[in-house]
């Protein structure tokens, strides 16, 4: 572990989107990628079990495509070799950030004295730091090393079990669904709600809900609930707008997220459509890819938390093992031809983002406390 400079950090992030670009271009990025259930998992820390979270997950995912490791396990030199395994000659780490955002000091009383427990012993408690500091850690893949022991076998369950799983977490997040005859997939800010064509339109059940998570990721940036700036403006300023994009992004991201912890997998084919203004925004905006990552974790954690008493006795959220206006879409479903939502009027817009300025306030909070380069020491 080392400490971090904003130079530091800004050299980081510019090497982790190179990378990225190239793989958004050849279509190898993470979230570009389709895959089936049980195909991938997030990558998660080898000593603890928790899965790695925002930007850091990202960035090993990229780093497992790019060579070509199919292990999820990751972990320091230390923990590998507390895990019985040895990191072999040669082999080179990858790069995280961990974010420290409270340390643990000597609990003091007014005129400044320790406090003692019950035992007599000091007493501590943990302080928010006013400037978090930042630090960077190497990490392994399993496939790094040798005598670990063998991966977990993932245990996905029946194709039924994880479309129930799918539909418990939707149905207790409180979305309101509207099924039509109609050829898209977008969800409509103005009346609050994710349109969506019947079900036996999709090939199969999992396509239906990889494309209804990435609605729903749209429908947590509601005034009323997230408030995200990426949502309003990106619909403000319409589909062929990098803020659209961005809000693409997240959404994207996020449902992979989701569809992982749910074993339902994901669709990669929305991500081509927004290619050109993602390549763009890493150029001009490196560290964008992790704040996309960030949020699109936020997401992710704020869908499986409203779904989650349910979906806990259904089976589990397996990473726990820790204004109508111009929608947000995704494409059509595959053979249908495209459909427009009408545009709603300025003055419903601005209702919408008043109403919802306190709420933007608590989420930017929640931003600011979130550990998502956390890695178990």
């Amino acid at each position: 572990m080392r400490p971090l400079d904003p130079k530091g950090r800004d050299d980081y992030y510019r090497r982790v989107a190179d990378v990225l670009i190239a793989q958004i271009k050849n279509g190898t990025a993470p979230w570009v990628q389709s895959w089936e259930a049980g195909e991938r998992v997030q990558p998660y820390n080898l000593a603890s079990g928790k899965a790695y979270r925002g930007g850091n997950a990202t960035w090993l995912a990229s780093v497992s495509e790019m060579r070509g490791y199919q292990d999820e396990r990751w972990g320091t030199y230390r923990q590998i070799q507390e895990a019985g395994g040895q990191v072999r000659r040669g082999q080179k780490g990858a790069s995280i950030i961990y974010w420290q955002w409270e340390k643990r000091r000597l609990a003091r009383d007014g005129n400044g004295k320790p406090v003692l427990d019950e035992k007599g012993q000091p007493a501590y408690e943990v302080a928010k730091l006013e400037r978090p500091r930042s630090y960077m850690y190497t990490v392994f893949n399993a496939e790094q090393a040798s005598g670990l022991p063998p991966r977990p076998l993932r245990e996905g369950g029946h194709q039924w079990e994880r479309n129930e799983r799918a539909e418990l977490v939707v149905e207790n997040c409180g979305a309101e669904v509207e099924h039509t005859h109609q050829d898209r997939v977008f969800y409509d800010l103005g009346r609050d709600r994710i349109v969506m064509p019947h079900r036996e339109q999709f090939p199969n059940p999992a396509g239906y809900y990889q494309s209804l998570l990435h609605e729903l990721g749209h429908w947590t940036g509601h005034p009323e609930r997230m408030n995200r700036e990426t949502l309003v403006e990106g619909i403000q300023q319409g589909p062929k707008s990098l803020e659209y994009a961005r809000e693409e992004l997240r959404a994207e991201i996020s449902s992979m997220m989701t569809g992982d912890r749910l074993d339902i997998g994901h669709d990669g084919s929305r991500s081509a459509a927004y290619v050109d203004f993602w390549v763009k925004t890493l150029q001009d905006h490196p560290q964008e890819i992790h704040l996309a990552s960030r949020d699109a974790q936020l997401i992710s954690d704020y869908v499986m938390e409203r779904g989650r008493t349910q979906e806990v006795e259904a089976g589990g959220d397996r990473q726990a093992r820790t204004p109508s206006p111009p929608a947000a879409e995704a494409p059509a479903v595959p053979g249908l031809p495209p459909a427009v939502v009408p545009p709603a009027s300025s003055g419903e817009q601005m209702r919408l983002f008043q109403r919802g300025r306190s709420m933007a306030d608590r989420a930017r909070a929640a931003v600011e406390e979130d550990r998502a380069a956390a890695i178990s020491r």
